[in-house]
């Protein structure tokens, strides 16, 4: 670079206007590819810090790069144009993951731990997939990212509707509340979950949601089926382990005949109202031609 940037300081105390010269020469300009940036400009690539150049002195005071550019530390913060799509290697990781939780069903210390492992596994890969991608300033995915991944969670890996929520949810708050970088990898989570002793989905949901109330259907799983508890083992350390409830197979079967009976009937009703919407509609439009052919 040959020709020499100028940059105009006015001076209002003395009412003088005097043209400093800065020289960059010697030094390499900071160029960035990014679509994002409409203009480059002087003022978007640098800052000169107040009270560098002085009236009587002309020479930069410093030869230092760092003293004379200043980079603001988000400039190019969210500029990473990640896709939400799963890859091939995720896929198989959560798929295989989820495949071998839901084959495991007798309920044991050794499963159990089995069981915590892989969902880390999950979380570990779906963490470090969702780093580089755009949040909101709420800390929310945009709902096309949000889409994309509920589908892929779905449908390529074979997870049920809640689960996937689940999975998606907490690991975009572990994303914020640790603020993850773009450039996370899987080993740098990993770190992550150990420094603050995450070891099961059971812990990650009580330092993410510390103070969040229990859920309706977590309180009616809970009472039909079981829940994880902190359970010691053969050594005496503590463990998570799922802890079935006292009802039998019969009684759990009865409770879910007569919710998927209510659940019918609640739909019945939806559908009717609906149709009697949709009829009401159909009136309103019909009135509305008469009165038009009418002349009124």
């Amino acid at each position: 670079m040959t020709n020499a940037k100028k940059i105009v300081v006015s001076n209002k105390e003395d009412q003088i206007k005097t043209i400093k010269s800065v020289n960059f020469d010697n030094i390499t300009p900071i160029i960035k590819e990014d679509k994002t940036l409409n203009k480059l400009t002087v003022e978007n690539m640098i800052s000169i810090p107040k009270g560098m150049l002085k009236k009587e002195d002309k020479k930069l005071k410093t030869s230092n790069i760092e003293d004379i550019i200043s980079i603001p530390k988000d400039a190019f913060k969210n500029q990473t144009n990640s896709d939400p799509r799963f890859t091939n290697d995720l896929v198989d990781t959560i798929r295989a993951s989820e495949t071998e939780i839901s084959g495991l069903k007798t309920t044991n210390s050794d499963n159990s731990k089995l069981v915590n492992e892989l969902k880390i596994d999950q979380y570990v890969g779906l963490i470090s997939h969702i780093a580089p991608l755009k949040l909101s300033a709420s800390g929310n995915l945009t709902k096309f990212d949000t889409r994309a991944i509920s589908e892929d969670l779905i449908n390529e890996c074979n997870m049920s509707s809640a689960n996937s929520k689940l999975l998606k949810d907490n690991s975009v708050k572990f994303v914020v509340k640790f603020d993850v970088p773009s450039q996370a990898t899987p080993e740098l989570i990993r770190e992550i979950m150990v420094e603050n002793e995450i070891t099961s989905q059971t812990k990650l949901k009580k330092i993410l949601n510390p103070q969040d109330e229990v859920l309706l259907g977590d309180k009616i799983a809970k009472m039909i089926y079981g829940k994880i508890k902190a359970v010691k083992n053969e050594d005496g350390k503590e463990e998570d382990m799922f802890v079935p409830t006292d009802l039998t197979a019969d009684d759990i079967q009865i409770i879910e005949e007569t919710l998927a009976d209510a659940k019918r009937m609640l739909d019945a009703h939806n559908k009717s109202v609906k149709d009697t919407t949709k009829d009401q509609n159909e009136d309103n439009v019909m009135v509305k031609d008469n009165l038009a052919n009418l002349g009124l």
